[in-house]
């Protein structure tokens, strides 16, 4: 299976096509990302995968604050103008609505982008509010510890239904522990990258895996985004992933687990949306029970409970939620198959054959009624 590695925390380092237009010389010499200023108007392939439009008429997620814990969020993107709130600079106080670095802005396009004429990208619940916590400055060092507590905390605190981290958590001190408990006790479901290296062994924090929601990333053909060394809960599409770019209204293409995160924090507001009652424990759940069963067995190591499946997410009914107990079944093997565009040529074709088809029925009842008349002129000329 082909693989992606992804050398930097937030990986940008895996970037595969962020930007078009020249870095201007402020940005570069600030180390940021440039201004996105090229609009694609195709559905990305993560959106044909996913189809969130079968969902929307149910919820787009109105009503539901995801956190973003990343480098900021600029709230003036246009696709999520008026929806991010003005946040909180964990590392050197003040607000976090600004991005330098630019990640921070493609995550929470992929949870939360709204619908714009001519545009195929949106975010899985284009209605949500964002709330931006900035808990990383450099691309190449990831976030302290305590910079994640305070943001899980803060998050928590300000009413996050959904909190979304950019870097993996395999481990916990005290104060991380503390802040993801404080999270569980007001209800927040913390859904973080899983850790995305091959080249040394991390050990996994049991405590933090079963309070978290991990998730890893596949590409178009099914491969994965990187290995893992963690455990994961779920997978999304993590690579090729089309989003918001920072200061313009553009898109950038770019890959990294952080990326399956949002899609999975996306999905979760949604489901948080339709089914307020739920709590983040049985939203976490609900998304493990439906997700597309990839692996011959659940969880395996690599893959976790499979998919993001997010009509069934939303839509199924669980046994579980209605006090039944859920029977472990063994679940076959299956690949990811890769999402088709849609092709409309048959369809097209149909509608043609029809139109002619019925010109010609006209037609012939044209000539049926045609035909004794002109018989009778005849017979009366005569």
């Amino acid at each position: 299976m082909r693989r992606v590695t992804r050398p930097g925390w937030l990986g940008l380092a895996a970037v595969l096509a962020f930007a078009v237009t020249p870095v201007p010389a402020a940005a570069a010499a600030a180390d940021c990302a440039p201004p996105a200023r090229t609009v694609v108007p195709d559905l990305p392939w993560a959106q044909q995968w996913l189809r969130p439009q079968r969902i929307w008429p149910l919820t787009q997620g109105a009503g539901i604050t995801v956190a973003v814990l990343d480098s900021g969020v600029d709230a003036q993107v246009r696709q999520l103008r008026g929806r991010v709130e003005p946040g909180l600079d964990v590392l050197a106080g003040g607000r976090a609505d600004d991005d330098c670095l630019g990640h921070g802005t493609f995550v929470a396009g992929i949870v939360a982008a709204g619908n714009e004429p001519e545009v195929g990208f949106a975010g899985l619940a284009p209605q949500a509010r964002i709330l931006p916590l900035r808990v990383a400055a450099d691309d190449d060092q990831p976030p302290p510890e305590t910079a994640l507590a305070t943001a899980i905390r803060t998050a928590a605190q300000r009413g996050a239904r959904v909190i979304v981290v950019g870097t993996p958590m395999v481990r916990a001190g005290t104060q991380l522990r503390a802040a993801i408990e404080e999270a569980q006790a007001r209800d927040a479901l913390v859904v973080a990258a899983s850790w995305g290296s091959t080249e040394r062994e991390v050990p996994v924090d049991p405590w933090v895996s079963e309070r978290i929601l991990s998730v890893g990333g596949f590409d178009p053909d099914g491969g994965l985004v990187s290995g893992t060394a963690a455990p994961v809960d779920l997978m999304a599409p993590g690579a090729g992933v089309l989003s918001l770019g920072p200061r313009g209204s553009g898109h950038v293409v770019a890959g990294g687990n952080a990326y399956a995160a949002a899609y999975v924090a996306g999905a979760a507001a949604l489901v948080r949306a339709h089914h307020p009652k739920l709590t983040a424990a049985q939203v976490k759940q609900r998304l493990l029970a439906t997700g597309d069963r990839v692996p011959r067995q659940v969880p395996d190591p690599q893959l976790g409970y499979g998919a993001l499946d997010l009509y069934a997410a939303v839509t199924a009914v669980l046994p579980a939620e209605r006090g039944a107990a859920v029977p472990s079944v063994p679940v076959p093997p299956a690949d990811i198959a890769r999402p088709q565009p849609v092709d409309d040529r048959a369809f097209r074709v149909a509608v043609a054959v029809a139109a002619a088809a019925g010109g010609l029925t006209v037609l012939m009842a044209a000539v049926a009624l045609a035909v004794p008349r002109i018989r009778r002129r005849r017979a009366r000329t005569r």
